[in-house]
């Protein structure tokens, strides 16, 4: 049952942002009474901190599939540009993204791993600019970890900005415009 409650937020946050989903409405999603959810998360900040372990264990894994992956570095940034994109049309935004909107509201442990979880994102995307740069089909300023946090943010800002537009199709021209301005 913690698992379903768990999916039910995660795509709760994923449109409405932490502050904008309650255990009301958390209850309802999964057909359970309001104490049910209480007993397996007693308040917002075990479920904002169970939210950031699932952000960090599911794209994490899936964004380490394709670091991993036998692609070029264009390829892998293209395919990371690519699920986010994904999310974007189904309104399922950066998890991390939409916790990190309610980060003044959290408590400095679920801050700090909301911290842990954007440096492994930001680690794992530069090690992609770091293979463009090493192989030449990369070309950008600066280090490879500044690179990976520029990507990142503009991702995150792409999905926000293309969902306030509703225009999806913005976000992948948009996305795949930097993506090729990067390419050596």
């Amino acid at each position: 049952m913690r698992d379903r409650i768990l999916q039910a937020a995660e795509e709760m946050v994923q449109q409405r942002g932490l502050n904008g989903v309650s255990f009301a409405q958390l209850a309802k999603a999964v057909g359970l009474s309001k104490p049910s959810v209480f007993h397996h998360f007693p308040n917002k900040e075990a479920l904002a901190k169970a939210l950031v372990q699932l952000c960090q264990d599911k794209y994490g894994a899936e964004y380490g599939g394709i670091i991993d992956s036998d692609a070029t570095a264009p390829e892998k940034l293209q395919r990371i540009a690519d699920s986010f994109e994904h999310g974007l049309r189904v309104d399922r935004l950066c998890l991390l993204g939409m916790i990190g909107q309610g980060l003044g509201d959290l408590s400095s442990e679920v801050q700090d791993d909301l911290r842990l979880s954007a440096t492994r994102s930001i680690d794992r995307f530069s090690q992609v600019f770091e293979q463009g740069r090493r192989d030449g089909s990369l070309s950008y300023e600066g280090t490879s970890e500044a690179a990976g946090a520029a990507f990142l943010a503009m991702l995150e800002g792409l999905q926000v900005l293309a969902r306030s537009k509703r225009d999806p199709d913005m976000f992948t021209q948009a996305a795949k415009g930097y993506i090729n301005s990067l390419i050596a």
